[in-house]
């Protein structure tokens, strides 16, 4: 067996799949190991936790106090009002609230009470704060002369892991879909597209195909909902602001993905890529976990995510019930930049369109 020319064969092959192996050989294993600043820490300790006074008596020095002694374990967020703060913590801007009576500060003696709220429907969040308020208390006491009252408040309704995972599970399918079977879709039309242009358009092509597979979305969403009787759990899968980010999140990621497959030509290279952002969104986007959990590098990265909102919006309306217009600005703005991304999308064809003629 002469191996010279098998070896010359698969060096030419290389030659013309450049730039497919650049991404697979350099761009993921980067993308994966950049993914460890992820872990940073296993502890939280700049978790976002509003401080709140429990009335208008409550002075710039308590809120003060407090502040300093939970630094600790958390990055302090000051509230003008208990329901502003609840209202951010149903939206996961923070994930505890710490609510203090007036006159902290000035107290030597006696017994303070203080309160610290957590959502029920973070699961993974529960069992931590029962430390994070231990944690409260053990430094409230070290830095004040009383006797320091930590007391947790769940607020309900509370879930189960399985019910909390369910809407994770649900934007993981839509999003594997986008970056998947949409770029695969679009790159088999690929022979047909001189007919195409001829008795239609790209731009026809591309709606046609988005509009179809973001109806084809109620599928998963009607098996979802069915698992969801079937065991009895206690979520709402068709509540209207978990379709809607759903439904809105999908179509930025198919726009995104068809942009992607636009401008490699709809090469083997376009679905590495695709398949590139749909690990770098798992990893770095905040759609698995909590992000309070993580570092703040790793937090400010996900919340420059657009999807990650959206993923905030399906759990939240699906496990609390809560009204949509409480997240009307998030859903806003995942519009806005879905209109963006598709602008980017007729670029691209208009792009792909010259390098045809």
């Amino acid at each position: 067996m002469r191996l010279r020319p098998l070896l010359r064969k698969e060096l030419v092959w290389s030659k013309r799949n450049l730039a497919a192996l650049i991404v697979l050989l350099l761009v993921v294993p980067a993308v994966f190991a950049g993914a460890s600043v992820a872990f940073q820490t296993v502890v939280p300790t700049d978790m976002p936790v509003g401080v709140v006074g429990a009335g208008q008596d409550v002075s710039d020095a308590d809120l003060s106090v407090v502040e300093g002694a939970v630094t600790f374990f958390s990055d302090p967020v000051r509230y003008e009002s208990t329901e502003h703060a609840l209202e951010d913590l149903r939206r996961e801007s923070v994930y505890a609230v710490i609510e203090i009576p007036a006159d902290v500060a000035a107290q030597s003696d006696g017994r303070l009470e203080l309160v610290l709220y957590v959502d029920g429907s973070l699961v993974p969040f529960r069992e931590t704060s029962k430390a994070i308020t231990s944690i409260a208390n053990a430094r409230l006491s070290a830095t004040l002369p009383v006797d320091v009252r930590v007391t947790r408040t769940v607020l309900e309704p509370t879930h189960t892991l399985p019910e909390f995972l369910m809407p994770l599970l649900l934007f993981g399918v839509i999003t594997l879909f986008a970056f998947t079977y949409v770029p695969y879709n679009l790159a088999a039309e690929r022979t047909a597209l001189d007919r195409i242009r001829t008795e239609s358009s790209l731009e026809a092509l591309a709606v046609s195909k988005l509009v179809f597979f973001t109806i084809l979305m109620a599928i998963p969403v009607g098996v979802f909902w069915l698992v969801a009787r079937q065991f009895e759990y206690s979520l709402d899968i068709l509540a209207p602001g978990a379709v809607a980010g759903l439904l809105v999140s999908f179509l930025l990621m198919a726009i995104v993905a068809m942009t992607i497959m636009f401008l490699s030509r709809f090469s083997t290279t376009g679905r590495f890529l695709n398949v590139l952002v749909l690990f770098g969104l798992f990893a770095l986007g905040g759609l698995i976990y909590p992000v309070g959990f993580f570092s703040p590098l790793r937090r400010a990265i996900a919340r420059l995510v657009p999807v990650h909102y959206g993923m905030i919006v399906v759990r939240s309306a699906m496990l609390k019930s809560v009204d949509i217009l409480l997240f009307d600005d998030w859903l806003l703005g995942l519009l806005v930049v879905t209109v963006v991304a598709g602008v980017a999308l007729e670029l691209s064809i208009i792009t792909y369109r010259r390098w045809l003629s």
